[in-house]
């Protein structure tokens, strides 16, 4: 294999990724040059590339996952190499062709490999013939797979054969409901993949989703990294992964990395790649897939073994050899990472873009953040929600559990919803301190959860009003260009008001006998004291009812208050703000049930039509948005009284999209 240097790299991708590549190709003295769409020009990988080009479209099919466009921007910047990430067109075997015919660098393995691999039925079909344990499954047409379901025990999974990253993937627990899944599968496999084959096979109950990282050079050598534990997901996709697994034995570690390096043997494999199983109770493990690119999870390995995983990728696409042995590859300590979403787990996790107005990331001593951006940003409705990953390592699993969940708690983005609160509530879980992390985690401690991420509203609401008063005394001293000094700050005078949830609170300070602390009363009701305050930018501590509390605030142009707490995003609207806004006047029309879009997004599917009654929760449309279905439900039972859009039809966030007049009314 011959050696070809290279000087620099076109990134055919965004966000984090991006910026990781970023990082690596900087330590190396290699050169940058990134698309981005017009919208994310403020965003980190923009602002730390050497070369950026501006796109002139924004939709994915036009930007991202125009291969033709991406190897027509990397030669005309004069790039040796193209490194895809994840996702996109990383696992697009023509693309990595196109990409070596036009003489550049593709920075994975083989087209040949990444074709082979990336359709799961080949892929299955190769792990057969290499003796490696598959589950059954059946194949063919969705009118085959219905006539032919009785081969199988349900629960079955439908699978997209050309998918990855949990795309296409659903569950039938029964012939009813087989033939709906079939069809949101094939329709995800062809937005997201541009193919509509699926197959189905025999759901393994609560098993552990194991993955095992491989490296290899193009002179044949190949290393396994250890394992990775990924079993802690919500929609088929990822949210927690771990390495090691601490379900994993070194029995079964033997058995999971030997299958792992006897796979890549016979296909040739080199570069970066991961091979994933499924393993049941018992110990013993399904092939599942391999996916041929670097996986998103990969700094939990990187920080077990001290290798930089972009660094090995770069070096083998220049035709170098491993510098690594199996017997120099070791385990140091304990990686947990766990997944920020712009989503609310309280609904089905459902996305949630939006405006981010301020962000503040862990201590790097306590958590490494993977992310692609540290300043007020927009999260876009059509890119997956993933906003950043934080990693901590330690020398145990404890410790590794307890750095992350300080680098949670550091963690405040405010703007939008997130899964912050949900992510450190499932770490305090007994199920996954004791390791019990199977693929149905979510769904058996869901509700333990969700109760646990809500304090009482009472005390909720004592706390941001002590969190405002403490911003409302400092606020006006901390900046001298504010609106309190325009004002004179004649306003102040011991008595306030704030609106919080719709609800106006009258608040009074009855007088500062202390540096540091506040005594007050909320609704003519004496409250505890406030005490040990700290008041910095965006950043406030206090001791209130017994315990230390740690609040991060931003002051949007609007007025609005945020303050943020234990992950979450609370918005209170000053009273010296309230007089100059337009009264709300209410109209409320009984018996009718709006439905409007939670999210911006296109309508993909219509099930009810005018006139025809519905069941509440029954399904009504789906939404498709930032790389994921979401079902609408109805949220009344009744009749369906208007329809206002149509199948394929974008909408915004808010939209009308129907109207239920309520079945109990009518009957009135």
């Amino acid at each position: 294999m011959n050696y070809r240097h290279i000087q620099k790299i076109f990134i055919a991708n965004r966000g984090e990724i991006a910026l990781r590549i970023i990082h690596t190709a900087k330590k190396m003295g290699i050169s940058t040059v990134i698309p981005v769409i017009r919208e994310e020009l403020i965003n980190a990988p923009a602002l730390e590339a050497d070369e950026v080009i501006v796109l002139d479209h924004s939709s994915l099919v036009e930007s991202y996952l125009n291969g033709e466009l991406m190897i027509h921007l990397a030669l005309k910047h004069d790039a040796d190499a193209i490194h895809p990430g994840y996702g996109f067109l990383s696992e697009n075997s023509a693309f990595a062709s196109q990409i070596e015919k036009s003489g550049l660098i593709w920075i994975g393995p083989s087209p040949s490999t990444i074709s082979v691999m990336g359709n799961k039925l080949e892929a299955r079909q190769i792990a057969r013939t290499a003796n490696i344990p598959i589950t059954r499954s059946i194949e063919g047409t969705n009118a085959e797979i219905i006539e032919n379901q009785n081969e199988l025990n349900y629960p079955l999974l439908i699978k997209a054969a050309s998918g990855g990253g949990g795309k296409g993937m659903k569950i039938a627990k029964n012939p009813a409901e087989l033939e709906n899944a079939l069809l949101s599968a094939s329709r995800e496999a062809i937005s997201y993949f541009g193919d509509d084959t699926v197959y189905v096979e025999e759901y393994i109950n609560d098993p552990h989703h194991i993955e095992v990282q491989v490296l290899g050079d193009q002179q044949g050598n190949i290393v396994h990294l250890y394992e990775r534990e990924c079993s802690i997901q919500r929609r088929h996709q990822k949210i927690i992964e771990e390495a090691p697994s601490p379900f994993v034995t070194e029995q079964i570690r033997k058995k999971l990395t030997a299958d792992a390096l006897k796979l890549c043997r016979q296909i040739g494999y080199y570069n970066a790649g991961t091979v994933e199983f499924l393993v049941d109770a018992t110990g013993y493990h399904y092939f599942l897939e391999m996916n041929t690119r670097l996986q998103v999870e990969h700094p939990v390995t990187e920080a077990i073994t001290g290798l930089d995983l972009v660094e090995q990728q770069i070096k083998t696409a220049m035709g170098l050899p491993l510098s690594v042995s199996q017997e120099h590859i070791s385990i140091k300590g304990h990686a947990i990472e766990g997944r920020v979403y712009a989503e609310d787990a309280l609904n089905d996790f459902s996305p949630a873009p939006g405006e981010i107005e301020f962000v503040h990331w862990p201590n790097e001593k306590t958590a490494r953040s993977d992310t692609f951006f540290n300043t007020k940003t927009v999260i876009q409705p059509n890119f997956d929600p993933m906003l950043a990953k934080i990693i901590a390592h330690g020398e145990t699993r404890e410790s590794a559990t307890r750095k992350l969940a300080q680098g949670l708690a550091q963690t405040s983005i405010l703007g939008v919803t997130t899964n912050l609160p949900y992510l450190s509530q499932l770490l305090k879980t007994k199920a996954f301190i004791k390791g019990v992390t199977t693929t149905h985690f979510t769904t058996l401690h869901q509700q333990q959860i969700e109760q646990a991420i809500y304090p009482n509203g009472t005390e909720k609401t004592h706390l941001l009003l002590a969190g405002y008063t403490i911003w409302l005394a400092n606020f006006r001293t901390h900046r001298t260009n504010n609106l309190w000094a325009k004002m004179g700050h004649k306003r102040w005078n011991g008595d306030h008001f704030v609106k919080f949830n719709n609800h106006l609170y009258y608040i009074k300070r009855t007088f500062h006998q202390t540096p540091g602390s506040i005594k007050w009363l909320t609704d003519h009701m004496d409250m505890p004291e406030i005490t040990e305050i700290q008041f910095s930018e965006n950043q406030l501590s206090f001791h209130f009812k017994a315990q230390f509390h740690k609040l991060t605030w931003y002051h949007r142009s609007d007025g609005k208050l945020l303050i943020g707490a234990e992950g979450h995003t609370y918005f209170l609207q000053p009273g010296y703000h309230l007089n100059n806004q337009p009264p709300i006047i209410s109209r409320k029309n009984e018996g009718i049930n709006n439905i409007k879009a939670p999210i911006p997004g296109k309508i993909i599917k219509i099930y009810g039509k005018q006139g025809e009654k519905v069941e509440i929760g029954s399904p009504l449309l789906i939404l498709e948005a930032m790389k994921m279905e979401n079902t609408i439900k109805a949220s009344a039972s009744g009749i369906i009284k208007t329809l206002r859009i149509k199948e394929f039809e974008q909408v915004k966030a808010g939209q009308l999209l129907a109207e239920i007049e309520n079945s109990l009314i009518i009957g009135e």
